[in-house]
């Protein structure tokens, strides 16, 4: 596996350390790569060299790899760069790329902001139709500008998730970047998934899934 340039990455905004070095995904046959979401629509026609470094966590202090030999047998969770990372491995790209790697006890996880594209009332109705109710707690809760709505049948995280997939599908809920389009930009959250279901489970979530810290 080919690799160059160990060097500390000082995150902006963030008390983190990571570890920034090149490696080519093709060649490499040591380090297990673990993604956590699925893509929606696949990127085409990129220059790999404009790519901006993809993030990765790592169950281990960062300040402890000295090497790309301290890595081997190790397992490296895909924090930031799905699409990036799906690109260069359907291409059979033979180039290094490169990462950051943080400690994943560095890492925390929100909901993917949005956005709702529908009034307030026709979406708390979606709601009450799909068992969300308010006056009740749960595990697991979608909120409207902070009012939560839980719903006692959800008996995982994934089921919620797919509830958000299901509700970008039917095109109720845009994207913090596609604000724009938003409908008086009423925020809509959903329980966040932890850290360690993303390490520990092998299923992918949807596409913006997870809003990840820190941020490259």
């Amino acid at each position: 596996m080919e690799n160059s340039n160990f060097t500390i990455y000082q995150f902006e905004n963030y008390d983190v350390e990571g570890l920034k070095f090149e490696i080519n995904f093709l060649r490499n046959d040591t380090i297990e790569i673990k993604t956590h979401e699925e893509i929606n629509i696949p990127i085409e026609n990129n220059i790999v060299e404009s790519f901006e470094p993809l993030l990765f966590g790592i169950d281990m202090n960062v300040k402890n790899i000295k090497n790309i030999n301290d890595l081997k047998g190790k397992k490296m969770i895909l924090l930031d760069g799905h699409h990036r990372y799906e690109y260069l491995k359907r291409n059979n790209i033979d180039k290094s790329t490169e990462i950051v790697v943080i400690s994943i006890d560095d890492v925390e996880i929100l909901s993917y902001p949005a956005y709702l594209t529908i009034g307030k009332k026709e979406f708390e109705e979606i709601l009450k139709n799909s068992n969300f109710v308010n006056n009740v707690s749960s595990k697991f809760f979608v909120s409207l500008d902070e009012i939560k709505f839980f719903n006692n049948e959800i008996d995982d995280i994934h089921q919620l998730y797919e509830f958000k997939n299901y509700c970008y599908a039917n095109e109720y809920i845009i994207s913090a970047v596609d604000e724009n389009q938003a409908h008086d930009k009423v925020a809509v959250n959903f329980t966040p998934i932890k850290v360690s279901e993303i390490v520990e489970n092998d299923s992918l979530f949807p596409p913006k899934s997870t809003w990840i810290t820190p941020r490259l």
